[in-house]
């Protein structure tokens, strides 16, 4: 698929994470991460095991972080350890990909968590590791956005994605492995029913808002199945200044 093959600047690994993060000062307090390796054209051919590690962080979590992801202080405190040396296993767990790999995220977020907590550790986790995540991420919302859009034009939530490419959501939404693995089958599913992508784009272009008048209606007619003559584009222009 061409529009994804630009996206992944003939990487052979991908590394699909997610995170969690502190309410206010978005420190990491978990990470989930699956390493896959890709064929010549871009297909999942391996996943290794998953890698989940909880992550202490320097102020509290807050009610609706806990409340919605099931992380509390007294989990951190028995499982969670610093940032930096979650980082360093990280790294260890990438291996000998880390320097050609993506690290594909749902959304803009998980880098804020990154760059979040890097800040928070004052020098004691890796600037080189962090760096490469920012340089070499791919976001996977972002890329399916212009194409997958609910009526009003806006991207859809990472489960809505999955449903539209009917896909069964797996498992317990914000945990950080789950939501890792969700965003894994999203993306094998975007390559496996470009069909389905066809469709779901032509219906985005039917309520693109900066379209002028007249493609706008011609590219409705086109959607529901009808000719549009050289005759009734001249129509449709002409009407622009009745």
């Amino acid at each position: 698929m061409k529009i994804l093959d630009r996206k992944l600047r003939n990487k052979r690994c991908l590394v699909f994470v997610d995170l969690e993060g502190t309410g206010y000062s978005h420190e990491m307090i978990e990470i989930g991460a699956y390493l896959t390796t890709l064929d010549e054209n871009g297909y999942i051919k391996k996943v290794a095991k998953p890698f989940k590690r909880y992550v202490l962080a320097h102020h509290p979590i807050g009610h609706f972080v806990e409340n919605m992801t099931g992380i509390n202080e007294k989990l951190l405190q028995k499982e969670g350890k610093p940032y930096p040396d979650v980082l360093k296993e990280f790294r260890k767990y990438v291996g000998k990909w880390w320097e050609d790999c993506l690290f594909v995220t749902f959304g803009n977020h998980d880098l804020v968590i990154f760059n979040r907590s890097f800040e928070e550790s004052k020098g004691l986790a890796s600037e080189i590791f962090t760096k490469q995540i920012n340089r070499n991420n791919l976001d996977f919302s972002a890329f399916l956005a212009p194409y997958v859009q609910d009526m009003n034009g806006n991207p859809l939530s990472l489960a809505n994605y999955l449903k539209a490419f009917e896909v069964e959501f797996e498992g317990k939404a914000h945990d950080a492995v789950n939501d890792a693995y969700n965003l894994l089958l999203l993306y094998k599913a975007v390559l496996n029913r470009p069909d389905i992508l066809k469709n779901e784009y032509k219906k985005a272009l039917t309520h693109y808002h900066h379209a002028p008048q007249p493609v706008a209606k011609m590219i409705k007619k086109l959607t529901e199945g009808e000719t549009v003559s050289p005759e009734q584009w001249e129509v449709m222009v002409g009407e622009t200044f009745e």
